[in-house]
């Protein structure tokens, strides 16, 4: 991999800051005074003291969740994670740890290093879970409850870029939600190669989400989202990643839908498939699976992956209003081409 000097990182991580300074200084020259009132996580800088309050705000966190970010290591490379228990659970990227049961090394910011094994995670949202198996107990950062986050907060991301470097030590950047949808979370946060798996915080220093795709683009920067690891906490521990070579040989609902309030909204239904002949309709809401509450796409894939074809389950959807319950038998799902 190729390493990030410490020019290269000082124009990365300044570039931002430095446009906002620059808008201010046309701000003033316009006559522009505006006072803002708003929450660290909306505010928007009109001022030089805004973006000290940014910075001081910034800092704070950073020096309360910074011994909790890692880089992870295997033989093939490196990425980063985060420490969410003090027995030393992690979350990382699932493209990280690969599979379940791998011993992988874990490095401190101080360089200290410790073993871990590799635990669950799923392909779908790129969220993976290891946990090390010496010592303790271990500093970790609080996670935000679902749906805490949205479009428009500041959040900062952690991460080792190109593995674990004690003269450089982990790179910062700060950025917006610019997007955020089912399993994705978009900011303008640059990463890089080495990223993958480390945290994405809010401002108040909570993980928000886990780094997954990287691009040459500085808005395209993707995070599987904090809602992954807590819709299916238990399933990650416990079980084999989900990838999609194993969601072959599970039931098939035939259903494609999106995250809403009221639950999963159905946007569209697969002839020939029992959500087709189940009743179910576009614009209907998914609300439970066999009595397990349906927040997530994700929930529901794994749920249903669960279950051979052939498989008899009961679905709770809200039609115009009115919940109803239906009694359906799995399909099984097509052959990719």
């Amino acid at each position: 991999m190729k390493k990030v000097n410490k020019a290269q990182w000082s124009t990365a991580n300044h570039w931002y800051l430095l446009f906002i300074l620059a808008a201010l200084a046309l701000n003033k020259l316009w006559g522009v005074d505006v006072s803002n009132t708003e929450p660290w996580n909306k505010l928007i800088p009109h001022s030089v003291n805004d973006l000290l309050g940014i910075q001081k705000q910034l800092n704070e966190q950073l020096s309360k969740v910074r011994e909790t970010v890692v880089s992870v290591e295997a033989i093939e490379g490196a990425g980063s994670g985060v420490i969410v228990s003090p027995e030393g659970l992690i979350l990382t990227a699932a493209h990280v740890i690969e599979e379940r049961g791998r011993e992988m090394t874990v490095v401190f910011p101080d360089g200290n290093k410790v073993k871990a094994i590799s635990l669950g995670g799923s392909e779908l949202s790129d969220a993976g879970m290891l946990k090390i198996i010496e010592g303790g107990p271990w500093p970790h950062a609080p996670m935000a409850l679902a749906n805490k986050s949205v479009v428009g907060d500041w959040c900062f991301a952690l991460g080792h870029p190109s593995g674990f470097d004690d003269e450089r030590g982990m790179v910062l950047r700060l950025g917006r939600l610019i997007h955020k949808k089912d399993e994705t979370i978009q900011t303008d946060c640059r990463l890089l190669g080495g990223d993958s798996g480390g945290p994405l915080f809010s401002l108040s220093g909570e993980v928000i989400g886990i780094h997954s795709r990287i691009s040459q683009n500085s808005d395209e920067n993707f995070h599987t989202p904090i809602e992954s690891f807590l819709s299916n906490w238990n399933y990650f521990l416990e079980e084999d990643i989900l990838t999609y070579g194993s969601l072959q040989g599970g039931g098939f609902l035939g259903v494609s839908c999106e995250e809403a309030s009221k639950g999963l909204e159905v946007l569209e239904l697969i002839p020939g498939t029992p959500a087709e002949s189940s009743g179910i309709r576009p614009g209907d809401y998914l609300l439970r699976l066999n009595d397990t509450p349906l927040d997530t796409r994700e929930k529901l894939t794994i749920l249903i992956s669960r279950q051979p074809p052939g498989s008899m389950v009961i679905l709770d959807y809200l039609h115009k209003g009115k919940e109803i319950s239906v009694r359906l038998t799995l399909g099984e799902r097509p052959a990719k081409e």
